[in-house]
């Protein structure tokens, strides 16, 4: 009777280790799941359909760094790197000649010049639009930026410009 007295009591120590394991296991899922759902709004990537104007530096990881190049470089290649040369002078040039202006705040660029007009796009802080109007007796002027490839134009109220 004794042997049987020592299994059941081994059995049940073994059944009680056994129930503290399972709810353990249960109590870290719970968290996990919970911490996920607490966390999900820091995303690395801004999510899909969220349509906003951001400032990216794109541009500076497309651009290839230039090769490296031998003395004895033909002919034909000094020729390109010179015409390469001026085409970028011409396009600072124009560049130049174009007012821009850099948004402050969050602003909308609207379709019409009004506070109620549809809103093509939120910008961010930070991104630089091409002036194509002197502004309106609203306040807004008409601009255009390059948003990721895309030329957007619109109307944006000059106090969030400077």
């Amino acid at each position: 009777m004794s042997k049987k007295k020592s299994s059941a009591e081994a059995n049940n120590q073994l059944m009680g280790v056994v129930a503290i394991i399972v709810v353990a296991v249960f109590v870290v899922g719970v968290i996990i799941i919970f911490a996920k759902s607490l966390f999900s709004g820091v995303e690395p990537e801004v999510p899909l359909g969220l349509d906003t104007a951001t400032v990216t530096n794109a541009g500076a990881a497309d651009t290839p760094a230039p090769a490296a190049k031998d003395d004895d470089s033909s002919e034909k290649d000094k020729k390109e790197t010179k015409a390469t040369e001026a085409s970028k002078e011409t396009t600072t040039t124009k560049a130049e000649e174009q007012k821009t202006l850099t948004v402050q705040y969050y602003a909308y660029l609207r379709v019409t010049p009004e506070p109620e007009g549809e809103a093509i796009i939120c910008m961010s802080p930070g991104i630089v639009v091409n002036v194509l109007s002197d502004p309106d007796e609203n306040g807004y002027i008409q601009a255009s930026f390059d948003n990721n490839g895309t030329m957007l134009s619109g109307w944006v109220h000059t106090d969030y410009l400077a």
